[in-house]
């Protein structure tokens, strides 16, 4: 079971929904005419042709479904892949990028949260560290 927050749709990406109903994200989203610069195991940074600026998203495989995010208000507020995260997966349809497969865990979490500056509080482990943090608190107030 993956510790990935569900995308705004409440599952794996839907490219599918965003090819089949011809929406605007998937019209946008032409590989061969935008910039795609790789980082890391699962982040990209994505200008469209269209697009004014740069855009960080994460990409990756879980047991054979696309999850991702995007640092764009596209992802924030609509539900369904945004035009970059649509980009990124025509191009690996194309063959142009190579997208990374991840188990799911707390380390791959952390790292596609980094690709789009996302703020984390404290080290990747955090809820783990602070857990112990509590219970060593609670163990010290009984003795």
């Amino acid at each position: 079971m993956s510790t990935f927050q569900s995308p705004s749709d409440g599952g794996p990406l839907d490219f599918l929904t965003e090819r089949d109903g011809e929406t605007e994200s998937w019209a946008r989203a032409d590989p061969r005419e935008a910039l795609i610069e790789s980082f890391g195991r699962f982040g990209y940074k994505v200008t469209l042709r269209d697009g004014e600026s740069v855009h960080y998203c994460a990409l990756g495989i879980e047991d054979g479904e696309y999850i991702g995010r995007c640092d764009c208000k596209g992802w924030e507020y609509h539900d369904g892949p945004c035009a970059h995260l649509c980009t990124l997966r025509k191009a690996d349809f194309l063959e142009l990028i190579d997208v990374a497969s991840t188990d799911g865990s707390p380390d791959d979490e952390h790292e596609m949260r980094h690709a789009t500056n996302e703020a984390l509080e404290g080290e990747p482990h955090d809820g783990a560290i602070e857990r112990s943090r509590d219970y060593e608190r609670e163990m010290e107030g009984r003795a």
